[in-house]
């Protein structure tokens, strides 16, 4: 389930119909690092292609369920929020599929002209929203940081304070 390089998806796009095509992205030939233009630009090409009133009476079932499987595809991927759900889970079955080719499928690496199964994946641009909302977590975060110590350090300070005090009282009463 390696991503899909820009290069590759402009000169030959895959058939959505192919059993490789395991992933949404995939599905709509576009890389996981894909825009929400280029997204939408991959679904309607392939709607255009693959739509049911395009293809001949005997292949129609066929392509109704493909454009189901297109918008379900599209739907996700559309959708920011449900984007990053479907991308965790899509990366989780990569690291047991990746797991799995490693210890089950043979031990095949780069240097035998395998491919690298522990290679990192593209990470895909953040949306503004995410973006967003990634910097009001990290703010919200390090003001608790900053609020945290700011108490161990005034408690500290404190007890320094009253150990002082009760030494000057005890020096004072003897």
């Amino acid at each position: 389930m390696a991503a899909r390089s820009t290069a590759d998806s402009t000169h030959r796009r895959p058939d959505p119909r192919s059993p490789d095509a395991d992933t949404y992205y995939q599905m709509l030939s576009v890389p996981y690092t894909a825009s929400a233009a280029e997204i939408t630009k991959a679904y309607r090409e392939a709607m255009k292609r693959y739509h049911p009133d395009r293809v001949r009476p005997d292949q129609r079932p066929a392509a109704e369920e493909l454009c189901k499987n297109l918008n379900r595809a599209y739907r996700t991927l559309s959708n920011p929020v449900e984007r990053v759900a479907y991308d965790r889970t899509v990366r989780v079955q990569e690291v047991q599929d990746q797991i799995m080719r490693r210890y089950v499928g043979g031990f095949a690496g780069p240097a035998s002209g395998g491919v690298d199964p522990f290679a990192r994946t593209m990470k895909r641009d953040l949306t503004p929203g995410e973006k967003r909302d990634r910097q009001k977590s990290e703010r919200s975060a390090m003001v608790s940081l900053l609020s945290i110590f700011l108490v161990v350090t005034l408690s500290a300070i404190c007890l320094i304070l009253i150990g002082a005090l009760v030494s000057l009282v005890v020096r004072l009463v003897l």
